[in-house]
Formats: structure tokens, C-alpha cells, sequence
């Protein structure tokens, strides 16, 4: 690999930090084990391996020859899973206060009453402060702040604790005079402690979803700080001077400064990277119909990408806390290499959610690990190498996870460790296509008419299975599948998305100025903030948009427009587009046509456009087979129910136009991929692994 201008992406992920390096056409990936006292030290560590992969010290290739860096993590993910963030206080409108306890209801969508859970409590009753003040929806001032309370509740959220505050106040979209004047009020009697405006991070009305945002923005900053710092302190040390970049969960870049100030945004940044590089590959490949799904250490995360573009969600629901942020629209459950095989209170067997993680990790690992995972089942099967494992980095003990799986779980059922390995197998694909076909069939695709795209360390050895239980027929695993979603980071563009509530009524000159003035104004925020991250007129792509809803209707639907479209005969041109995108979303006659349409975010995206890899398609030959069989290996084939004699073959050595029938292995060092007996592989001229499933 040439040294000269390496791009460098890090994946943090529950298990392992994955990286990928890329110069041009040549890709170089390396793992590490995730470090959750000190994730930087993954970091650290996964930069060690691909420095000794490509001989020059890390120092060097930080110094000389990196080119971007960029960091996909779980931070935010793993801080509000485990409920461990900022002691954050509230200022609130005077007589609103208990809306953050209310919320939308605390019910569930379950039908067992015994799994109803009350809402989390982020903020505990007292420190939350009620201030004097009052704005009506048009933005009026119905009552002025009262300054002197502010700073004195102020002081006293300061005296309890408060480490972060938010400032929640009603109609700040319409008029955020309010909220700023707090803040500089915080910040003069305050100044160590960090603000959020809750207009600042959500622009849009529903004061419920606006406010949890700006207090989830607080809750998450100071271990997002902590990492910032300290990845950033360890690259500067070691000479990196570029800027350092994040990725987040809209998919796209961010920088250092932003993630600062508005760090609930790298929430799902590992996943939203896989699902940008599934779709640069929907591109690369002409794919309008794509499924993916990534398979690591402690999750499977799906997306559907739609004419060559991730599906964004509004006001997505993060864990139990609904929000005002706009994401990728990836579906999770806990399937992965980590996670825990089990028996239910009933005796069933079960996978996951728990997981073993990278600490202690699976029990063939030897690394103190008590309770059966995934990868244990499939070293007991023959699928990985316990010789080789990640390369040769681990050597794993088979004979502690056969006696883990039949003590755990086996012996209850009058399974041996193999048939217990093979029927978790069986519930880890079926668990997976069953979140496919949701993922797919809810938004009304046919997942058989989809092309499969599958990476993570841990899915190729699922998929072909996965596939033909779905009938999908079309498989593609990258090439470097196991650390993807860092390739996926250095596919994306610096993204800035801008939005604003106008409720606007489609063909109405009520409200048509205020409409106008309010996109320009967006269109002036994001063009500033791509200039100042350094993106000439050149480089950038502005996008305009909106949520739209029929009147009567409670929930938007987003659609794309061009910037002149409203200004065309107030917009008559919107109303037949709307209906058609709607009908294609929902089904034919769906579209409401009694009804008059309200526009009521605009929305204004902006992108800057950055390098890219440079991957360009390579010469295919026949490739004889002999050469590329690195040994056989007795497998249990899940689809047969048996053992037999398996070839392996090198992945190194399967070329562009290489291909095989299964059953086999391809040992990729860093994972595993089979392919059964119903299945066909080719190496393709992008180096990807193209599979072929027949249809039962």
C-alpha cells in the first residue's frame, strides 16, 4: 500500500474498533478489542495493527501521510443505555414543569401489562426550574422573562449539582429571545457549566420531543467531551495535525467543534456509516432495492436503502426517549457475535440481548467469560478456526464452549454442545430475517425483489442462510465486510441540515412571505457553517425539503422539493407531487385529496463534498481453486444437519473472477463467510463477494 494521502476510518463499536485505511484503490483493515474504560486506547491499538500491516510507524503515518480521519462511535449509544451521563438541570416555562414527566404517555406498545415501564428519568423533579415568561405561537411576548429568577435558579442548580443546563421554553421556534437571553444568563453567573437551548438542537414545534432533545444533548455531552479530548490530545501527540472528524447518525461528518456543542448527533454514527457505504455500493452497482445488515459483537442493525439512498426518519425514538432528531432510519436487536444463548423463564431458548461484549467476552476467548455466545456456537460447529482467530491474534479453547452450551443451555433440553450450536444458529437466522422482513414489508418492499448487502464481523457466516430463508437470491459481502462500517465513514460528505416550523397552508398567500424569508434564512445558516468548516461554493450541494401533512393529520411526511417550487404560483406544483409520494409510501388511494396540505417544517440540507476512495473496477480471470483451498475442515452444515468435510479457502487468494458452488468456507482471517449448499460465490471486479442463492 502507498503511504502518500491515507484516509483513515475508526468504527468504536460494543466489541471490537474495526479500522479501515485507504489510499486510491487500496484498502488495508485492522481490529482491535473495544476498551470501554478508555475507548481511545482501542483506538490507539487498532492504529497500531494496520501501522504494522503497512510498515511505517504510527507516528509517521499520522504525521506525514493521513489525510482525513474520521470516528464513528457508541458513545452517546452506550451513555443512554446504561443511563450513565450529566447531572442536568432545567429551566422551564412557569407551569410547565411536569410536561418532562408526562411526555407523550408512559405506556408502552406492548400488550403485557407486567412489561409496562415507567419512563426514565433523566432529570429528577428538583432539578428542574419553573421561570416567569410566556411566548404565544405567533412569537409575541405575552410575558417578559424575569431575569432575577433565572439567575437565582440558576444559582441553585448550580449548589445541587448541575453539571449541564437546559433551557426549555415554550414557542422559542417562533421566537428564541427568551432562550438566548437565559443562556447569557447562565453563562455569566455559570460559566464552567455547558447550555443547551433546546431551539438550538430542534427547531421544530412539539415542545415535548424539543425539550427531551436539548436535555438528552446535555445528559450525553460530558463523556462525549471526554472522548473528543482525548482521542484528539492522542492524535495532536503523536502528529496529527488535520482536523479531526465525527461521524454522526445522519450520515455524514462532522467536526470536532460542532460534535462539542451538539453531541446527542453522533448517536448511531457506527451503523449510519455501514448504511452510507451500502449505499455508495447501490450506486457503484446500479441498485435501486437494497437491504443491509451489520453483524458485530453486540447487535444487528438493518436499513433499507431506496434508490440509492438510506431511508432519514423524523423524530426518532432513542431507546424509550422520543426526540426531535432527524436519523437514519436503522432497525437494531440484539444479535451478535457477543451476544448470550440462554434459556427464558419458560425453559426456550433464546438469543440475546445480552452480551458478553469484548470484556469478558465469549468462552472459547479464555478471557474469564462464563455464558455461551454466538461465536462460541460457531467455533463448536467448525465455522472459525481456534487456531486462527482475528488472524492468529487469539487462540480459542473448544472445549469450554462445548461445556458451556450443554451446562447453560444443552443439558435442560437433552442437547448435546453440537445441536445446541446448530439450534441457535437456526434462532440467530431466524430472529434476523424476521427483522428484515419487518424493516422491508412495513415500508411496503418485497424482500425478495432486494439485493442483500451483509458485512460486520459477524454476519457472512449467516446471510446465504438468511437470504434463502427470505427468498432473496442477490448477496453481496464487501470485501472488507468485517470493518465496513469504517469504510462507510470515508464514503460520507460533511452534512448540515437546518429546519424550522411555518405551518404553512399549500396555495395560501397567508404565510407565503414569512415561507420564503424562512428559507432563505436556513439556506443562509447552512451555506455559513459549510464555509466555515472550509467548503468553497464549489464543494457544497444545498437540498430543500419539507414536512408535509394533509390538515387534520397528526403526523409529517418528508418530501424533497426544488428551492423555486414554492415561489411558482404559490406552490400548486407541490400538492399532485405530495399526493404521488405519499400514495408510493402507503399504498394506492391512500393520498387525502379532500384535504388541504400544510407545509410545516421547511427544511434546508446542506452537503460539502469530500474526497472519496477511489475504487475502480478490476480485470476478472479464472482462478483455479486448488491454489486458493487452504485445507478441509469437518463443519456442521446447519442447512444439512451434519457433519462434512468442508473446503476452506483463502480469501487473499480468491481473486477477481474466482468463483466456487458450497458448501465452503472463505476465511477472511478477521471473519468467516459460508456458503451453503444452495448457494454459488464469485469474486467480483470490485473485490466484493457476489453470491448466488437459489430459491427452494
Amino acid at each position: 500500500m502507498s503511504t502518500n494521502e491515507i484516509s483513515i476510518g475508526i468504527d468504536v463499536g460494543g466489541t471490537h474498533t474495526d479500522l479501515c485505511a485507504v489510499q486510491g484503490a487500496s484498502i488495508v483493515r485492522a481490529k482491535a478489542l473495544t476498551t470501554h474504560d478508555d475507548y481511545s486506547v482501542g483506538i490507539f491499538n487498532a492504529l497500531g495493527n494496520v501501522a504494522k500491516l503497512i510498515d511505517i510507524p504510527v507516528e509517521e503515518l499520522l504525521s506525514k501521510h493521513c489525510r482525513a480521519f474520521v470516528n464513528g462511535n457508541t458513545i452517546v449509544t452506550n451513555a443512554l443505555t446504561e443511563l450513565k451521563g450529566a447531572k442536568v438541570g432545567v429551566l422551564v416555562t412557569g407551569g410547565f414543569s411536569d410536561i418532562l414527566r408526562v411526555g407523550r404517555g408512559a405506556r408502552m406498545n406492548v400488550r403485557d401489562d407486567h412489561l409496562q415501564r415507567n419512563l426514565p428519568r433523566l432529570v429528577p423533579q428538583e432539578f428542574v426550574a419553573e421561570i416567569d415568561e410566556r411566548i404565544d405561537r405567533d412569537g409575541d411576548i405575552i410575558v417578559a422573562m424575569d431575569h432575577l429568577q433565572v439567575e437565582k435558579e440558576v444559582r441553585r442548580l448550580v449548589t445541587l449539582g448541575a453539571e449541564c443546563i437546559a433551557v426549555c421554553f415554550l414557542w422559542s421556534t417562533a421566537n428564541g429571545k427568551h432562550e438566548q437571553e437565559a443562556e447569557e444568563i447562565i453563562k455569566r453567573v455559570a460559566p464552567d457549566v455547558f447550555v443547551t437551548r433546546s431551539v438550538a438542537v430542534a427547531s421544530v414545534f412539539r415542545e415535548f420531543e424539543r425539550w427531551q432533545t436539548a436535555i438528552l444533548n446535555c445528559y450525553v455531552q460530558p463523556p462525549v467531551k471526554g472522548f473528543v479530548e482525548t482521542v484528539a490530545k492522542g492524535l495532536r501527540s503523536q502528529g496529527y495535525e488535520r482536523a479531526l472528524e465525527f461521524f454522526n447518525g445522519l450520515g455524514g461528518v462532522l467536526t470536532e467543534e460542532v460534535v462539542k456543542q451538539v453531541p446527542i448527533q453522533l448517536y448511531s454514527s457506527g451503523p449510519a456509516g455501514g448504511a452510507v457505504g451500502s449505499a455508495a455500493l447501490a450506486r457503484r452497482y446500479g441498485l435501486d432495492e437494497v437491504l443491509c445488515g451489520d453483524m458485530g459483537g453486540t447487535s444487528f442493525d438493518s436499513i433499507l436503502i431506496h434508490r440509492q439512498q438510506p431511508k432519514v426518519v423524523q423524530r426518532c425514538t432513542i431507546g424509550r426517549f422520543e426526540t426531535a432528531l432527524s436519523l437514519l432510519d436503522i432497525d437494531s436487536i440484539g444479535a451478535g457475535g457477543g451476544s448470550i444463548i440462554h434459556l427464558d423463564a419458560r425453559g426456550i431458548p433464546q438469543v440475546g440481548p445480552q452480551s458478553a461484549g469484548s470484556m469478558p467476552g465469549p468462552v472459547c476467548s479464555g478471557r474469564g467469560g462464563t455464558e455461551p455466545t454466538v461465536t462460541d456456537c460457531m467455533a463448536v460447529m467448525g465455522f472459525i478456526d481456534p487456531d486462527n482467530y482475528l488472524g492468529g491474534q487469539y487462540e480459542l479453547d473448544i472445549e469450554a464452549a462445548k461445556n458451556a452450551l450443554e451446562k447453560k443451555v444443552g443439558n435442560a433440553l437433552g442437547w448435546d454442545a453440537t445441536r445446541t450450536a446448530a439450534g441457535a444458529y437456526a434462532l440467530v437466522v431466524a430472529n434476523m430475517a424476521n427483522a428484515l422482513r419487518e424493516l422491508s414489508v412495513s415500508r411496503g418492499r418485497d424482500p425478495r425483489k432486494c439485493t442483500f448487502i451483509a458485512y460486520g464481523g459477524a454476519l457472512p457466516v449467516f446471510s446465504a442462510s438468511m437470504c434463502q430463508k427470505l427468498g432473496i437470491t442477490d448477496l453481496i459481502i464487501p470485501g472488507q465486510s468485517s470493518a465496513f462500517s469504517a469504510y462507510g465513514l470515508l464514503e460520507a460528505d460533511y452534512i448540515r441540515r437546518e429546519s424550522a416550523t411555518i405551518g404553512w397552508l399549500v396555495g395560501s398567500e397567508d404565510g407565503y412571505g414569512h415561507m420564503i424569508a424562512t428559507r432563505d434564512r436556513l439556506e443562509g445558516l447552512v451555506r455559513k457553517d459549510l464555509q466555515e468548516a472550509g467548503f468553497g461554493d464549489k464543494e457544497m450541494q444545498i437540498t430543500f425539503g419539507g414536512d408535509f401533512r394533509y390538515v387534520g393529520q397528526l403526523a409529517e411526511m418528508y418530501m424533497p422539493m426544488g428551492k423555486d417550487e414554492v415561489a411558482t404560483e404559490l406552490g400548486v406544483a407541490i400538492r399532485p407531487q405530495f399526493d404521488r409520494a405519499y400514495e408510493e409510501e402507503f399504498g394506492p388511494g391512500t393520498a387525502w385529496t379532500e384535504s388541504e396540505l400544510m407545509l410545516v417544517n421547511y427544511v434546508v440540507t446542506g452537503v460539502g463534498v469530500r474526497e472519496k476512495p477511489d475504487i475502480q473496477p478490476m480485470k476478472t480471470e479464472a482462478v483455479d481453486l486448488a491454489g486458493a483451498t487452504l485445507s478441509t475442515r469437518r463443519l456442521y452444515l446447519p442447512d444439512a444437519n451434519e457433519w462434512a468435510q468442508t473446503p476452506i479457502y483463502d480469501a487473499f487468494k480468491l481473486t477477481p473472477g474466482a468463483e466456487f458452488d458450497g458448501p465452503g468456507i472463505i476465511d477472511c482471517r478477521d471473519t468467516t463467510i459460508y456458503i451453503p449448499r444452495h448457494a454459488k460465490a464469485r469474486r467480483d471486479e470490485f473485490n466484493n463477494f457476489r453470491v448466488s442463492i437459489r430459491a427452494d
